[in-house]
C-alpha cells in the first residue's frame, strides 16, 4: 500500500508534479492532503494511525530537525507541527520517505521512538529565497531565485524517476529507493555541471544527495 501525504500551502504547490506523475504512470496510491485547518491535521493523523503495517508513506512538505509540518495559509493559518519528534511512533512498522527540510536529523534523533521499517530523509532543501537569505553560506554563494526554481524542478525530476523505478518492482526492499535517488541525483549533478554549466545548482543537488540518510 502506498500513501502520499502533501501539506497544502503556496510554497509546496510545485510538489504536486510528483503526485501528477505518479498518477499518469498508473501508480496506485491514496492521497492525503493536509489543508490549513485543525480538522484536516487531525484527519491526517487519524488516517496514518489506521494504516496497515508495511505501508509506504511519502510525505511531501516542510520540516525541521524536530518536526514535520502540515498545511499553511500565510497569515490566516500559520503552519503547525503535524508530527513532532516524540510522536514519530505513529510511523511504527512503516516505510517512510520524508521529502522535507532537515528530515534526516529528525529521523536520526527519533528512530528508536519511530521504529519504522526504514526511513529516508534529507538535509536542508532551500526552495524559497528567504531560506537562502537566512543562510549565510548560501547567500555568499550567490544562489538566485532562478537557481532555486531550477533546484525545485530537479528535486521533482529526480524523485519522480526514483519512485517510478522503485515502484516497478514491489518485491524490492525500501533501501533500493535510496539507491535510485543516488543514481538520478548523480546524473542530474553531472548535467548541471557539464551541460547547464550551473555550479550553484550542482552544489545544491550534491548537498541534497550528501545529506540524505536511511535508517
Amino acid at each position: 500500500m502506498i500513501i502520499v501525504i502533501i501539506s497544502i500551502d503556496p510554497s509546496t504547490k510545485f510538489l504536486f508534479d510528483i503526485v501528477d506523475r505518479l498518477k499518469s504512470n498508473s501508480i496506485v496510491f491514496e492521497l492525503i492532503e493536509i489543508h490549513p485547518n485543525t480538522d484536516s491535521y487531525k484527519s491526517c493523523l487519524d488516517n496514518i494511525a489506521k494504516l496497515p503495517e508495511n505501508t509506504t508513506i511519502l510525505f511531501l512538505g516542510h520540516g525541521q530537525d524536530d518536526k514535520i509540518y502540515g498545511g499553511e495559509l500565510l497569515d490566516d493559518f500559520p503552519k503547525q507541527p503535524l508530527v513532532k519528534r516524540n510522536e514519530m511512533g505513529i510511523f511504527k512498522n512503516q516505510n517512510l520517505f520524508l521529502l522535507a527540510c532537515d528530515s534526516a536529523s529528525l529521523i536520526k534523533s527519533s528512530f528508536r521512538i519511530a521504529k519504522t521499517n526504514k526511513a529516508i530523509g534529507f538535509g536542508p532543501l532551500p526552495t524559497e529565497i528567504e531560506e537562502v537569505e537566512s543562510d549565510k553560506k548560501l547567500a555568499n554563494e550567490g544562489i538566485t531565485l532562478e537557481t532555486i526554481e531550477l533546484f525545485k524542478q530537479a528535486i521533482n525530476e529526480t524523485v519522480i524517476l526514483s519512485l517510478l523505478e522503485y515502484f516497478k518492482d514491489e518485491s524490492k526492499d525500501f533501501i533500493f529507493l535510496k539507491d535510485y535517488l543516488n543514481l538520478h541525483l548523480n546524473k542530474r549533478i553531472n548535467k548541471a555541471i557539464l551541460e547547464d554549466e550551473n555550479r550553484n545548482l550542482a552544489d545544491l543537488l550534491f548537498n541534497m544527495k550528501n545529506d540524505m540518510v536511511i535508517y
